[in-house]
C-alpha cells in the first residue's frame, strides 16, 4: 500500500477523528491523554488529524481509556448477527509510517473481523516492511496476544527476552509485558495476529 492510499483509508475511516470526539466527549485534554498511553502531545494531534496511524499497541490503549473496544475505530455499521464473513477485499489495512519519514510504511495491519459487536478478540494480519531499521520503543498494554507467523522472519522482544518466529511458529504472551515485534526477513514478513484486549476503563 502506497502512502497516498494509506491516508486515503485513514480518512475513509476517521481514526483520527473517532479518538478526538472520544477525548472531547470526556472532556480529556491531549496533554493528559497522550502521558495515559505513553505517547508525546505531538504523537497524539498527528494521530487525531489522520496524519499518522496509532500503532495497534496505542490503539488498544487508547481504547482501554477511552472506554471503547478497538472495532469502534474501524466499523461503520456494527453487526448484531453472530456470525462474521469477512472477505479478502473487505479487510481494512492501516499502515504504519516512520516517525522520520512518514513516506516509508514500517508495517500494515488487516483488520479481519471488525462488523461483530460485543466480541472478546480482535484478528488482525500484519504485514511488516523487513527493509526498514529501526529501533521501536517496546510497549504494554491490558490483555494477551497470540502470534502465528505465515511468511518470513518476526522477531519479538522484551528487556529481557529476544524470540525468532518461522513461519509455523506460534508465540502467546501477556500484553502487559512492554514488548515490540518486527519484520527481520526475507521480503514482507506476515502473521496472524489475535488480541484479547484487556478490561476497558470507563473513566
Amino acid at each position: 500500500m502506497d502512502n497516498r492510499s494509506t491516508m486515503e483509508e485513514l480518512k475513509r475511516l476517521g481514526i483520527g477523528r473517532k479518538i478526538r470526539a472520544l477525548r472531547e466527549e470526556k472532556g480529556i485534554q491531549v496533554d493528559t491523554l497522550s502521558q495515559q498511553v505513553n505517547i508525546t502531545p505531538t504523537l497524539l494531534s498527528q494521530i487525531e488529524n489522520d496524519v499518522i496511524p496509532p500503532t495497534l499497541a496505542t490503539l488498544l490503549n487508547l481504547a482501554r481509556v477511552l472506554g471503547v473496544k478497538v472495532d469502534h475505530f474501524f466499523v461503520h455499521e456494527t453487526s448484531l448477527d453472530k456470525i462474521e464473513l469477512t472477505r479478502a477485499n473487505e479487510r481494512l489495512s492501516v499502515a504504519k509510517s516512520r516517525e522520520a519519514d512518514p513516506a516509508r510504511m514500517t508495517y500494515n495491519y488487516q483488520a479481519l473481523a471488525y462488523r461483530l459487536a460485543g466480541k472478546q478478540m480482535e484478528p488482525f494480519l500484519v504485514e511488516f516492511d523487513s527493509r526498514i531499521e529501526e529501533n521501536p520503543v517496546p510497549l504494554s498494554h491490558e490483555g494477551e496476544e497470540f502470534c502465528y507467523c505465515l511468511e518470513g522472519e518476526i522477531e519479538f522482544i522484551t528487556d529481557e527476552r529476544r524470540i525468532t518466529l518461522r513461519p509455523g511458529d506460534a508465540l502467546y504472551y501477556y500484553s502487559n509485558v512492554p514488548h515490540v515485534l518486527r519484520g527481520i526477513g526475507p521480503g514482507n514478513p506476515k502473521g496472524i495476529f489475535v488480541l484479547l484486549p484487556g478490561g476497558q476503563n470507563p473513566s
